[in-house]
């Protein structure tokens, strides 16, 4: 895979979708065949889904952040409540998207360290400017891709609780949950607590 498409990860696939995360992380577990899966997404529709065509992308993208972080990661966020089990996906998320995992430790920190009440679009236009220079296809995207990645990037964020509202984009306070931070420290993912740990 392409360095960029790395780095970026499935930002654009969608928000947390935490409910329909801890279905499939349930499905994953019982390391379903291909037809099962099919079945399970398509024909059950688990995930409660309009159409089969939205439930097999919001299907693929949960897949994509969460099936290769190992059974205890999925059988915690299978059981977590509804605090914990998004903090999970949020880290999931950022481990996906190392470039959201940046955004976090750089601009969000530093907004906090400013005493920011909140931050804008204009700073996820400077850090995507400054991405551009390190990674130039990012340059070569069209208008409304960056504009859908900048739109997911502060979904995610305000889904994990770091952001009041995608409108506002105020900054709050989160606290790592004991279970979720253990599980981090043992996965050797202290990188990502940093992402997390914001205030």
């Amino acid at each position: 895979m392409a360095e960029h498409k790395k780095y970026l990860g499935d930002l654009i696939g969608g928000s947390l979708m935490i409910t329909e995360a801890q279905l499939i992380a349930e499905l994953l577990l019982s390391d379903p065949s291909k037809e099962q899966w099919g079945d399970a997404i398509v024909d059950q529709n688990i995930l409660q889904k309009r159409s089969p065509a939205s439930a097999k992308r919001n299907a693929a993208t949960i897949k994509k952040r969460i099936a290769n972080l190992g059974n205890k990661f999925l059988s915690t966020l299978v059981n977590a409540n509804h605090e914990e089990a998004a903090q999970l996906m949020m880290a999931a998320t950022l481990i996906n998207s190392p470039l959201l995992a940046d955004f976090m430790r750089t601009v969000v920190m530093d907004a906090k360290r400013m005493y920011r009440e909140n931050i804008d679009m204009k700073d996820w236009e400077y850090f995507w400017e400054d991405k551009c220079r390190i990674y130039p296809d990012f340059a070569d995207m069209s208008e409304s891709s960056t504009y859908k990645i900048a739109q997911v990037a502060f979904k995610v964020m305000t889904d994990g609780g770091f952001l009041e509202s995608t409108k506002t984009k105020v900054l709050t306070n989160i606290y790592i949950t004991p279970d979720v931070r253990q599980l981090l420290v043992d996965m050797d993912r202290d990188d990502i607590i940093q992402a997390m740990e914001i205030y």
